[in-house]
């Protein structure tokens, strides 16, 4: 990622920042004395970049703001891994609104994202990196603290080791979760088999007993829909009854009144074809005399009267004969539901008088009288007051019948209830046996699997342990002497991650904390560099910027300037490099040179 443009309003001191046509390779220095601004550019390009800074915590944003305004806003133009150029802009306000929008330069109409979360997302997707390891690596704070293990542990997230610890932490966690299961699983399993042994069963009694009682209660029930089928059923035909009637009587009057109309349209018909066609005729002439004594006020409208009334009629028949068919159809439906309350009363009365195993017909005169139900149902020869009392006497039939299954199912029950129970007992337990043996099993096959995990993870530590040492410690090795004046050239990273710097003069390897603090920061600056190195190569996103304030605090002249001549030929992938310090030495020339003063509200490009 390299910057091209910074343009802020409101941000921090400055009223307006802007930086534009920012070179995209070299060094761009920031001079300014203490409290002049220099760090805010930095904060800035972070505040643009993860909607966050590193000297204000997530709920202070607000600060940001510069003293007196209502709100800020900032542009960043940036060029990408994949050589496009975008633009991110952040707006915060005092309530608390912050809003962010990604979208290529020249492309604003058309965002790539919009939204924290969703430009958070695209960003890390452009970049590789998110806010932790960015200033982990390519920012260097001023602020911030020097010491050994914050930095171990980001140079074990950079070398791909956090995420297997966490990993192999889980797996020792659940290993010891699944043996205190298995423990748990064993004791319960010899508390079951006790319990087994005070039972004697023979599980062939039980499965006979079992069946014969569902055998009786699928005859039970069968016999219980039957006759709740017969009681709708017969509810359903009784509302029926009135209906069929008054549908046939309907019927047969719509026909009746059908051949009326179709007699009156055609006798109309006739009467308007004789005065239409034959005017002269004699029959002609007697309609005309009848027409004008009886109808005076229709006097020279007689045939188109008729054909009105040869209109009327038709129409009229075309009606009726809808009705008729209305009626059919309703007809048929009710014959429909007395074929089905037939079959009904028949399927209830062959329940009824079947017997059940061992049982003898005792109703087989009561079997004479319902034996002709059904037919004269369908065909509607049984009067109502006659099929009522044969439903009810078939009603109470299927009761009795169904009164002595349940007795059946009683003596069943109460024959086997006792062995039912202790079978019952002990298939319980015989499961849960069987369970408890599959959750064992099922315990041994995770701990066998995580601990062949476990053995795949620290080998695959150690080799990226060891692997990033050493590219790290390559890395380093062309820094570290520069910005410690050749007075420390190796370092040791153990295989926990801890940093030890090897001294000439002791011909031995130190921790941290026994060399100097400002020795400390150059050891930590050479770090820095190197694992922005290892992120680039990482996260492979070509060219990338690098933002150090105040690198050099405890470095001299002479080793300042080594320094600066060093740094553009650290890594070519590291091409633009932006650096702050209260002043720098006399007579370097740099790609881009910014001054910042305590009175100054505003900071723009030199060349503006």
């Amino acid at each position: 990622m390299i910057i091209t443009g910074i343009r802020a309003e409101n941000f921090l001191k400055y009223r307006t920042l802007d930086l534009g046509d920012l070179p995209r390779d070299g060094v761009i220095t920031v001079a300014g004395a203490n409290e002049s601004g220099k760090s805010s550019i930095g904060e800035a390009i972070c505040f643009a970049l993860f909607g966050r800074t590193f000297s204000l915590n997530p709920d202070e944003l607000q600060k940001l703001i510069r003293w007196g305004e209502s709100a800020c806003s900032i542009d960043l133009c940036f060029i990408s891994g994949d050589d496009d150029h975008y633009r991110i802009s952040r707006m915060l306000d005092r309530d608390g609104n912050h809003g962010v929008l990604l979208s290529r330069v020249g492309e604003e109409d058309a965002p790539v994202a919009r939204g924290i979360r969703e430009v958070d997302d695209a960003v890390y997707d452009l970049l590789g990196y998110g806010y932790d390891e960015f200033i982990e690596s390519f920012y260097l704070a001023q602020r911030e603290t020097i010491a050994p293990h914050p930095h171990s542990q980001a140079v074990k997230s950079l070398a791909g080791l956090t995420p297997l610890e966490y990993v192999a932490y889980e797996h020792e966690q659940e290993i010891e979760q699944e043996r205190e299961a298995i423990g748990r699983l064993r004791g319960e399993i010899d508390e079951l088999e006790a319990e087994l042994k005070a039972l004697a069963l023979d599980p062939r009694v039980l499965g006979e007993l079992e069946s014969e009682q569902h055998a009786l209660q699928a005859n039970e029930n069968l016999l219980q829909e039957k006759r709740e089928s017969l009681g709708e059923g017969f509810v359903a035909y009784r509302e029926m009854l009135p209906k069929r009637y008054a549908a046939r009587k309907a019927r047969r009057r719509a026909r009746v009144l059908r051949f009326l109309s179709l007699l009156l349209a055609v006798f109309a018909a006739l009467a308007w074809g004789a005065l239409a066609r034959m005017p002269e005729h004699a029959v002609s002439q007697s309609l005309l005399q009848w027409l004008e004594g009886n109808l005076p006020q229709w006097q020279g409208q007689y045939q188109a009267g008729l054909l009105y009334l040869v209109a009327g009629f038709g129409l009229l028949f075309i009606l009726l004969w809808v009705r008729v068919v209305v009626k059919q159809t309703r007809l048929a439906g009710y014959e429909e539901t007395g074929d089905g309350f037939a079959d009904q009363f028949e399927s209830a009365r062959i329940s009824a008088l079947a017997p059940a195993d061992g049982d003898v017909d005792q109703e087989g005169g009561s079997d004479e009288s319902l034996g002709e139900v059904a037919s004269r149902i369908r065909s509607e020869e049984i009067p109502f007051s006659e099929l009522e009392p044969r439903v009810e006497q078939l009603i109470e039939q299927t009761e009795r019948r169904g009164e002595a299954l349940r007795q059946q199912l009683i003596r069943l029950r109460m024959a086997i209830e006792k062995e039912q129970e202790r079978c019952r007992q002990a298939e319980q337990l015989q499961e849960i046996g069987r369970d408890l043996l599959q959750n064992i099993a099922g315990h041994e096959g995770r701990i066998t699997l995580r601990e062949r995990a476990l053995e795949l993870l620290n080998g695959a530590l150690r080799e990226l342990s060891q692997r990033f040492n050493r590219e790290l410690g390559d890395s380093v090795r062309k820094t570290l002497p520069v910005f410690t004046d050749n007075n420390y050239e190796h370092l040791q990273i153990d295989d926990d991650l801890s940093v030890r710097v090897f001294s000439g003069q002791k011909r031995d390897f130190m921790d941290l904390d026994e060399v100097s603090s400002g020795t400390q920061r150059q050891i930590m600056l050479a770090i820095r560099l190197a694992l922005s190195q290892a992120l680039i190569q990482r996260t492979e996103s070509g060219d990338q910027f690098v933002f150090l304030d105040e690198p050099f605090a405890f470095f001299d002249q002479e080793r300042t300037r080594n320094a600066l001549h060093s740094l553009p030929k650290l890594d070519p992938r590291i091409s633009q490099i932006w650096i702050v310090a209260q002043d720098f030495p006399q007579g370097e020339a740099f790609d881009l040179s910014l001054s910042c003063s305590n009175r100054q509200q505003e900071l723009l490009h030199p060349s503006s």
